[in-house]
């Protein structure tokens, strides 16, 4: 019996494919051969010329041909890896990708050890042919067709660096985009006030922190907001709240002295894309190209505030590690806590050190959102060790009881639930092996004459709709029964690290990292004339244990 092909179709469209189309001089919108649309088209007709079954398409529009990490072509391997589609049909190579050494990788081991027969119509090419010869030269033009795009994109970016043009994609804080030219940067009034008051307060004495929390608490929109308002769609994913980190690029960044410096950053090769510094060296400066917001002397008295600062900073002693540093979540607001370090000099003339830990939110905002939410680490050192003893007691008197107690409230309703999810399951196999019945026997009736194309084609679709619906819900349920299981697994891992420090005195960093996940910090509060905080310790394994 010939051999069936589940047709897995690939489209790709990148920016440089299409503005290539539209330079064209025969170029009509309406007949763009290269369009998502298009290539869909034409391998579709091929799919049904072919008596193969079209299973499903993948789309990445927008995507460049040298990166392998695109949406559609990674699902496409999914369903290709889980049997889903055991052909892959491209319009010609260079959808596929553009690298060659990847291309190669893919057509001539990953694409077979799946059992995924590959074709690339344009280029004549099937990975089941005698004409694969040629698939690795193609492939080579190809990835130098990227290497060459990649190297003028480079030349034409530099060109314009060294005349002085700004060739970012948005304009520093204070400055906006000449309309007439948007190489070009001119004043933004509105923000390059702000940026002077950020100076003159930092000249003046101010700190980072205080100067966030004077421009929050006059409302006053952080910079990502400003230009969401004034120049994009008037919404944006990020904090309206301004940021110590923004203040201190502010301060810190010469383009408000008419100062423009590009060329800082690249990348490895036109294969990888990871961000690296260049070299001071191969920096591109241009002095006095726009306007300046600062004068040169308000400037160099910031700067040299920030260098008595870091000098100071690089004097003192390097910090220690911290206990919980990375351990603790702030109850409210979600966001870590960070370590400070306090020194408080005594009566009798000693120093003593304490180290307590806040929200960074809080403090990063300049106090404008969330609160303290302080706690010493001596103080939660002792409530920590006191709940770890005290579990390792009653383990050492009675384990099945306190693991059995843990049991019932960690999964209350596990037992009925995981009952279901088997009797699912089951019912779900029986119809996953009647559709597959249901599938073959349509192929027969189709060979036979018993049922038209059309019929056919209508009623696999529906069959196999259905069969990978139940599969993925079979998926689902049985990860749910897999952690169910996992828990008394989970359990007994706990109890064993725990009975380890029946009498332990003294935490360290690496029995805080071997028993604790996370531990929730609440804010304090005054009941009664007490003080409370509510401390919620996350461990590794079990999670929460409550009393």
């Amino acid at each position: 019996m010939e051999k069936q092909y589940k047709v897995g179709i690939y489209c790709r469209l990148s920016v440089e494919d299409s503005a290539n189309s539209s330079k064209a001089k025969s170029y009509i919108p309406a007949d763009e051969s290269v369009s998502i649309e298009n290539q869909y088209e034409l391998l579709s007709k091929i799919t049904m010329l072919n008596g193969w079954t079209e299973i499903k398409s993948y789309r990445d529009d927008g995507y460049s041909g040298g990166n392998f990490q695109r949406p559609g072509f990674l699902e496409m391997l999914e369903d290709a890896q889980q049997g889903i589609i055991n052909l892959i049909l491209v319009k010609d190579l260079s959808r596929l990708g553009r690298d060659f050494v990847e291309v190669g990788r893919y057509t001539d081991v990953i694409f077979p050890s799946l059992g995924c027969r590959f074709v690339s119509v344009l280029d004549c090419l099937d990975s089941e042919g005698d004409n694969t010869d040629m698939l690795h030269f193609r492939s080579l033009m190809n990835d130098y067709h990227l290497k060459d795009l990649s190297g003028k994109i480079k030349s034409v970016l530099h060109a314009k660096m060294r005349q002085g043009q700004y060739i970012a994609s948005f304009a520093p804080y204070g400055y906006r985009k000449n309309e007439d030219d948007p190489h070009q940067l001119v004043i933004d009034e509105e923000a390059a006030t702000v940026v002077q008051r950020i100076f003159k307060l930092q000249q003046d004495g101010v700190s980072y922190g205080k100067i966030v929390a004077v421009l929050n608490h006059e409302n006053i929109l952080s910079p990502r907001w400003y230009w969401a308002i004034h120049y994009g769609n008037g919404t944006c994913r990020y904090t309206k709240l301004w940021q110590y980190a923004t203040i201190k690029n502010i301060l810190s960044n010469p383009v408000y002295l008419g100062k423009l410096i590009q060329n800082t950053t690249g990348t490895r090769s036109y294969k990888d894309k990871t961000m690296i510094y260049k070299d001071e060296s191969e920096w591109i400066v241009h002095e006095n190209i726009h306007e300046a917001i600062i004068s040169l002397e308000v400037w160099e008295a910031v700067q040299e505030r920030n260098r008595k600062a870091a000098q100071i900073a690089a004097n003192s002693s390097p910090p220690t590690p911290s206990l919980f540093s990375g351990k603790l979540v702030c109850a409210d607001c979600g966001s870590n806590l960070g370590v400070n370090r306090e020194s408080h000099q005594r009566k009798n003339g000693t120093v003593k050190q304490y180290v307590s830990y806040t929200c960074m939110r809080f403090t990063s905002s300049g106090r404008s959102t969330c609160s303290w939410h302080r706690i010493y680490e001596k103080t939660l050192s002792q409530i920590v060790i006191n709940e770890i003893r005290s579990y390792a007691q009653a383990l050492t008197l009675d384990e099945t009881a306190v693991l059995d107690k843990l049991k019932k409230r960690l999964s209350s309703d596990n037992t009925n639930r995981q009952k279901d999810c088997l009797e699912e399951i089951s019912r779900l196999r029986r119809r996953i092996f009647e559709l597959e019945q249901m599938t073959t026997k349509l192929y027969e009736d189709k060979v036979a004459g018993s049922i038209n194309p059309d019929t056919f084609s209508v009623l696999i679709q529906k069959s196999e709709q259905e069969r990978l619906e139940k599969i993925e819900r079979m998926k689902q349920l049985q990860e749910e029964v897999n952690q169910y299981e996992q828990h008394n697994t989970d359990l007994q891992k706990w109890a064993d690290m725990i009975h380890k420090y029946l009498d332990l005195q003294e935490l360290d960093r690496g029995i805080v990292d071997e028993l604790i996940d996370h531990i929730e910090i609440g804010e304090r509060t005054i009941l009664d004339g007490k003080r409370h905080q509510n401390i919620k310790i996350h461990y590794r394994f079990v999670g929460q244990i409550c009393d």
